[in-house]
């Protein structure tokens, strides 16, 4: 067999002339073997005088580095992993087909999956890769098979400890308690970032909740004109994961009329909170602009409030 320095694995028979010009040095595999076997390494044809193939000399065909993983290709299933020392059989049906792929390792931060070529990592990286601020006042709780532990944004995690899971994200600021505050009614606090952008707007609020459901509730909401009042109270719910989980949706009291008298469409679905029946708002984000955890807020979803209210009473 005449390894070429393309990287392909060809035949030579008896007969044949075998070209050695080059500036590298001819390369040939010699072996006794009544068959050869035939399979494909990333783009290249080989063949092989064994029925089987060992993982390190997979590597060194390929020129495949330690730090990447080489898979078998499967019909039907996912994938075989070729794991170090272990032999792959040539002598099964069909060509088998190898490649390489740099291996990654993934965690799931408050639902957001990110990938790390990198086996240790620290807390802070995978915030960040995930799209969270690391300088947020977090309680950070990390998720193994072993059980859950806090930990710090300075603290390393090594991915290839089985059972790594998830890091789950709890803003410190954000409680269910019942401490009130002057100006509005807390029944739990906002994030400092979304309390502050409320004040430079000067939106008086109160934050309540009412059964398992957070609602943030932004009083005396100024309207453009064209609607059959000045101003309304506009509820938003916050979710517990906010801000990973996206807001959606607004709700209004009193319900909102057009003084041409035409119907708005996605507003006839009544939302109880506290007894107050609000109207509800179905405006969602399009697939062009989807929520993005810690750069979207409170003070982002405010405008799209801002842009459905002005839509409906543009000329």
């Amino acid at each position: 067999l005449q390894w070429l320095a393309s990287g392909d694995i060809e035949e030579v028979r008896p007969d044949e002339n075998a070209l050695i010009s080059g500036p590298a040095p001819a390369r040939f595999i010699v072996s006794k073997t009544d068959r050869l076997f035939r399979f494909k390494l990333e783009d290249h044809s080989l063949v092989w005088p064994r029925g089987k193939i060992s993982e390190e000399i997979l590597r060194k065909l390929g020129n495949v580095e330690a730090s990447s993983t080489l898979y078998v290709r499967r019909k039907d299933v996912p994938d075989e992993v070729l794991e170090t020392g272990s032999d792959l059989s040539l002598a099964e049906l069909g060509v088998e087909q190898v490649y390489a792929s740099k291996q990654t390792w993934k965690i799931n931060v408050q639902g957001v999956v990110v990938e790390f070529s990198e086996p240790e990592i620290t807390v802070r990286q995978a915030m960040q890769e995930a799209g969270f601020d690391p300088e947020q006042n977090w309680i950070i709780v990390l998720k193994t098979a072993s059980g859950r532990r806090n930990v710090s944004t300075d603290d390393r995690i090594d991915l290839r400890e089985p059972g790594i899971e998830k890091l789950r994200l709890t803003p410190r600021d954000v409680n269910n308690g019942e401490l009130a505050r002057e100006g509005g009614k807390r029944e739990f606090q906002l994030l400092k970032s979304d309390e502050d952008g409320l004040t430079r707007r000067q939106l008086p609020y109160d934050t309540l909740v009412d059964g398992a459901r957070r609602w943030l509730l932004l009083k005396g909401y100024k309207l453009p004109a064209g609607y059959n009042v000045a101003e309304t109270t506009v509820a938003i719910e916050i979710p517990s994961s906010y801000p990973s989980a996206e807001l959606d949706m607004f709700y209004c009291f009193p319900a909102l009329n057009l003084t041409s008298g035409r119907i708005i469409e996605q507003t006839q679905v009544v939302q109880d909170i506290r007894g107050i029946k609000f109207q509800r708002w179905s405006r969602h984000r399009g697939p062009t602009a989807p929520w993005r955890p810690m750069r979207d807020s409170i003070l982002t979803h405010l405008t799209l409030i801002d842009t459905s209210l002005v839509r409906e009473v543009e000329p």
